[in-house]
């Protein structure tokens, strides 16, 4: 199953002008149609391409639907009545437009502001670095002490650019962050054995989702990412979590649809595997979804560790696949 998105066109359909979405709209729809997996879908659907093509523009422009929709909840085998209730690209925009404010969204995408607002949620240590080297010197005593860090740009998203450093010489880690622009340095997070047990390789993070509304924070749901061969959970295995009691309740997937009963490296069983510390990650997430009130609906990455858990980071915009895909379930009427 292919992993698709909007991709370079993502930032202007969500934050450009009105020309600026219509036309970067029409170039993702183009893309979707001339896409090789879109090509072959009807042979999922089992019925002629011509058929299959138009049921796909149909549920667009119904639905909302994207081409990742379209192939990972397998609207091809839906009715209209299972598709309605599916959370869609164009449904959970509008829902991040109506409860989300754009101007304050800087606060979860610059991972400095990030720090700055949520610094007693992060429970590690984390050095800003300057790219223009002015505190370059600052930093080498920071990182006398340390063996591994993660370095990460303060605009990256979704994992993309996170880089294990181990540090053998200060001088060349500062200067390989300076050349990269990773100005994000942070202490690397030892997390709990049991989480270990899973996969060890990577820090296994749950993705808890909270809504604020009238002061009280309603829980959406929850999900735990898996490494899956890497460092970073992003790009591995997730499955979803029971938000009353922290266990696993469901198959893994892939962001590419392949479904896993165990973890494929470790062979550790999923279902029912009971995270640590789950009050105290329901706790964690709850407080600070109270943080910023203009921004109500946040998807939080946490990371456990022997002492409890500790904040990754916050998301002003998140994936539905992540939320809904284990679950085999839309979950439009959580939203709506």
């Amino acid at each position: 199953m292919v992993e698709t998105s909007t991709g370079k066109n993502y930032n202007k359909i969500v934050y450009g002008s009105g020309i600026q979405k219509m036309k970067s709209k029409i170039m993702v729809v183009k893309d979707w149609l001339n896409h090789p997996e879109m090509k072959k879908s009807h042979l999922l659907a089992k019925r002629p391409k011509v058929i299959q093509y138009l049921d796909f523009f149909s549920s667009i422009m119904i639905h909302g639907t994207t081409l990742q929709d379209y192939l990972l909840f397998e609207f091809y085998n839906k009715n209209y009545k299972e598709r309605k209730s599916y959370v869609t690209g164009r449904k959970l925009h509008k829902f991040f437009d109506n409860v989300n404010n754009k101007d304050k969204a800087d606060i979860f995408k610059d991972k400095n502001q990030f720090a700055n607002v949520f610094s007693e949620y992060l429970g590690r240590k984390l050095f800003k670095l300057d790219l223009n080297g002015r505190n370059a010197e600052e930093g080498k005593i920071w990182l006398e002490n340390m063996r591994i860090v993660f370095a990460k740009p303060s605009n990256g998203v979704q994992g993309r650019s996170v880089t294990r450093l181990i540090v053998e010489d200060v001088n060349e880690t500062i200067q390989y962050c300076l050349n990269n622009g990773l100005d994000i340095i942070e202490e690397a997070i030892v997390q709990h054995p049991a989480m270990n047990e899973l996969y060890p390789d990577s820090i296994n993070t749950v993705r808890f989702i909270t809504l604020v509304e009238n002061n009280n924070v309603k829980l959406l749901g929850a999900s735990l990412r898996m490494g899956n061969g890497n460092y970073v959970d992003n790009g591995g295995i997730y499955v979803s979590v029971d938000i009353s009691n922290g266990k696993i309740n469901s198959t893994a997937y892939t962001n590419g649809g392949i479904r896993y009963e165990k973890h494929p490296i470790t062979n550790h069983t999923l279902m029912d595997f009971p995270i640590p510390f789950w009050e105290e990650v329901v706790g964690i997430c709850k407080k600070a979804a109270l943080e910023v009130p203009d921004i109500r609906c946040v998807g939080w990455d946490v990371a456990i560790t022997e002492k409890g858990p500790l904040l990754i980071e916050g998301n002003d915009r998140w994936s539905r696949f992540l939320w809904q895909l284990p679950k085999q379930q839309g979950l439009y009427y959580l939203i709506k």
